[in-house]
């Protein structure tokens, strides 16, 4: 698992770490590093993020 600070805040605790899995984990579950809580999985952040890098990509541009 790697650590990590995101502009994502824990809803349970309020922590901005999170445990991000790494390759050869099997586990898509990101986690707060604080407090262990569920926050969402792999997939789904990835795919937020590209969204949000494609919207400053264009924002940019125009």
């Amino acid at each position: 698992m790697l650590k990590v600070t995101l502009d994502l805040r824990c809803n349970v605790c309020g922590g901005g770490r999170f445990l991000l899995p790494t390759l050869s984990e099997a586990s898509e579950d990101i986690r707060c590093a604080d407090c262990s809580a569920f926050k969402c999985k792999g997939n789904d952040l990835e795919r937020v993020m590209s969204a949000q890098h494609r919207k400053s990509a264009m924002a940019a541009v125009a």
